[in-house]
């Protein structure tokens, strides 16, 4: 052993140092193990876009009236076609099918339904000791999102005459042998429109009211229309008709927003990224800007990552808890406005973790402030909106490869329910502040900021900007939006590496987020 190794050796600040990046080690892994079940749960969870595509498909079965006006005829029949109602069987029999092979899954990963045999299960689930709570409780949920799609698919076949394909929708539903823990409310609603377009009619007490709290929009009108036939009450079917008239025009209204303008703006983005392609080749100039001059250690980043992702996550558990606590309310009793407050609260003490951490490590290292830049007089401006197209066109095509690479994938953002259940605007303005203002100060200073240079001072800059789109696509926890985040956090980089300046990046991601709850908000108009 040489003089220097056995100097080291026996150093104990040294020996000291060995320990804490051994520990430091064991928590990234720790880290890593978290993300990788993360990922393997949203497997199961209905995926994001599948979602969105309902909603897009009922607000097409809201507008179809307008197929038959002429005044708006032309604009209908570009928007949606001539056989909507087959694409939205269609639609809706493909998310079925999934939401019911996700099910199946779970079964077999409860052990309730052995591989290769029946779907038949003990009418004690719950009292099985081989069923976790959890597994039993994203079972719960499952089951409720099913029926819903089977009550509504049922509505699109009875519409176009196929009355025992309907009915055999609805009776999925009221199936005798299911178990209890797995019935949900919507069998009063089956049985209610079974009623209707069975043979002889039949109309079940409480009718109206079990077809008002379980459908809505269309299909909610369609079940009304023919139960206001049956009942022979021509004024309420008068009123229900011209109110459909109405709310059919301002559907088409949201489709050509929600249609056109993306459309658009994936074509101007298109060619901004192939005007700047050929002039950056034309002139000479690199694709990607410089690597930066780091001042801090990559064990000090490792540490900042790690200790964040961990605490944050204990955060995300323990302060939606303490604040139903304080509010002296079950989870179950909390408003959209209770649960967007939780959100913000949540949100926040994470990035005020997250700053804690950056600035005990970057404090002690001057210069870093030449790394983290804001400056108010520069071109962020143009780079930010210029990014954003670009981003339109990009994040699509991953979105599209993600669906053929990941069919089956699932997860999506937990705001996304909670936005659709919020009809107050307060609530709104909340998610607002969390998705378009907090989201992206604290994401981008901590993945563009810091991660991006710190990968810089060890890998080629395509590699770095690569490196951290992928950490900050893996930090949302969910697998359907793995490559379309990874494709969004690479035109992030790209514009940081350039703009060298921070509020670049951050209007590119408060513009994304934005953009995105506003569609939400307007899909959501159809319900």
């Amino acid at each position: 052993m040489s003089h220097s190794e056995t100097t080291a050796s026996a150093d104990p600040s040294s020996a000291w140092f060995s320990v804490r990046r051994g520990i430091l080690n064991l928590l990234s892994l720790l880290a890593i193990v978290i993300v990788g079940l993360s990922l393997s749960s949203s497997w199961f969870q209905p995926p994001p876009q599948t979602q969105l595509d309902l909603l897009q498909t009922d607000l097409a079965l809201q507008a179809s009236r307008t197929l038959d006006d002429p005044r708006y005829q032309d604009l209908a029949r570009a928007l949606l076609g001539q056989d909507v109602f087959k694409v939205a069987q269609n639609r809706y029999q493909q998310t079925a099918d999934n939401y019911a092979e996700r099910l199946k899954r779970l079964k077999r990963l409860a052990r309730l339904t052995p591989a290769g045999e029946s779907e038949a299960a003990s009418p004690e689930l719950a009292q099985s000791p081989e069923v976790d709570p959890a597994l039993l409780a994203s079972m719960q949920d499952l089951q409720t999102e099913l029926d819903a799609l089977w009550l509504r698919l049922g509505l699109l076949y009875a519409y176009q005459e196929d009355l025992e394909a309907a009915r055999q929708q609805w009776q999925q539903i009221i199936d005798l042998e299911r178990p209890v823990e797995l019935e949900s409310s919507q069998k009063g609603a089956a049985r209610v429109l079974q009623g209707l377009w069975g043979t002889p009619r039949r109309i079940l007490p409480e009718a109206e009211v079990q077809i008002r709290n379980h459908l809505d929009g269309w299909f909610e009108a369609v079940a009304l229309q023919q139960l206001y036939r049956l009942q022979q009450r021509s004024d309420s079917l008068n009123a229900l008709n011209q109110q459909q008239e109405k709310l059919a025009l301002a559907a088409l209204f949201r489709l050509a927003v929600v249609g056109g303008i993306p459309v658009l703006g994936a074509l101007l983005g298109l060619m901004l990224l192939l005007g700047w392609l050929g002039w950056s080749l034309w002139r000479k100039r690199p694709l990607l800007g410089p690597a930066w001059e780091v001042p801090w250690p990559g064990i000090g980043a490792q540490a900042v990552l790690t200790g964040w992702f961990l605490g944050f996550i204990a955060l995300n558990a323990l302060v939606p808890r303490l604040y139903i606590i304080i509010l002296g309310l079950g989870a179950e009793q909390l408003s959209p406005w209770h649960q967007a407050v939780a959100l913000f609260l949540t949100y926040n003490s994470g990035a005020v973790l997250g700053a804690g951490l950056l600035y005990r490590l970057l404090h002690t290292y001057p210069g870093w402030q030449r790394v983290l830049q804001v400056r108010l007089w520069d071109p962020w401006l143009l780079w930010g909106l210029c990014g954003y197209w670009v981003a339109l066109p990009l994040v699509v095509l991953a979105a599209a490869l993600s669906q053929l690479l990941l069919p089956q994938a699932g997860g999506g953002n937990p705001i996304l329910p909670l936005l659709l259940d919020s009809h107050g605007w307060g609530a709104r303005l909340v998610f607002l502040a969390v998705v378009s203002v907090c989201a992206p100060v604290f994401e981008e200073v901590l993945f563009r900021g810091f991660w991006l240079p710190t990968l810089s001072r060890y890998l080629p800059m395509g590699a770095a900007i690569g490196l951290s789109a992928f950490t900050f696509a893996l930090a949302h926890l969910n697998l359907s939006d793995l490559l379309p985040l990874t494709m969004l956090g690479v035109v992030l980089g790209v514009v940081y590496s350039h703009s060298r300046n921070l509020l670049a990046p951050i209007l590119l991601h408060s513009l994304w987020n934005t953009g995105s709850l506003v569609t939400l908000l307007v899909l959501g108009g159809a319900r």
